[in-house]
């Protein structure tokens, strides 16, 4: 997992929670951590320092978490495909909902432990996932349990060749 931590972005407007986060990480793994406190200094940080995976805060005073993931995500910048863990204390439906059409690959809810940062961080370095550019979304597939290794003949209910009305007429 190290190789993929190397240079961690930080996107948050408040001084603890980056440095939570920075002395979780260290105590992981041998990394620079850098950090922006605003939508427009993560742009040109991202720009600068070509981050390996970036944490972004859902909202702040100047940060909005949702609209500067679709503009990384729908940039020029090399770093547009690197994992992004959204951390926030209100995980409400919609935000993590709003979060994934955003193009976030994982949601890390405050508080947090050291556990909880682990498996985000497995998440996304172990198990990537396909990269999807589509008309509306622009990001890793938002399913995150794909059946590709399914073996069986149909995969949805509506592949079945008879229709429950067709059993029932049959009959």
């Amino acid at each position: 997992m190290a190789p993929h931590l190397q240079r961690v972005l930080v996107v948050d407007s408040q001084p603890a929670s980056v440095k939570l986060l920075n002395e979780l990480l260290l105590s992981l793994v041998t990394c620079q951590v850098f950090s922006a406190n605003s939508d427009a200094k993560a742009i040109q940080a991202a720009r600068n320092i070509d981050p390996q995976i970036i944490f972004l805060a859902h909202s702040g005073p100047e940060i909005d978490g949702a609209r500067l993931a679709r503009a990384l995500r729908r940039s020029d910048l090399s770093c547009r495909k690197v994992p992004i863990i959204m951390v926030t204390g209100e995980a409400t439906a919609q935000a993590i909902l709003g979060a994934r059409d955003a193009g976030v690959h994982e949601f890390l809810r405050k508080p947090y432990t050291i556990k909880d940062l682990m498996r985000r961080l497995e998440a996304v370095a172990l198990k990537p996932r396909d990269w999807v550019e589509a008309v509306h979304y622009v990001g890793p597939d938002r399913r995150r349990f794909n059946s590709g290794e399914y073996a069986g003949p149909r995969k949805r209910r509506s592949d079945s060749r008879k229709t429950p009305d067709q059993d029932r007429i049959l009959q």
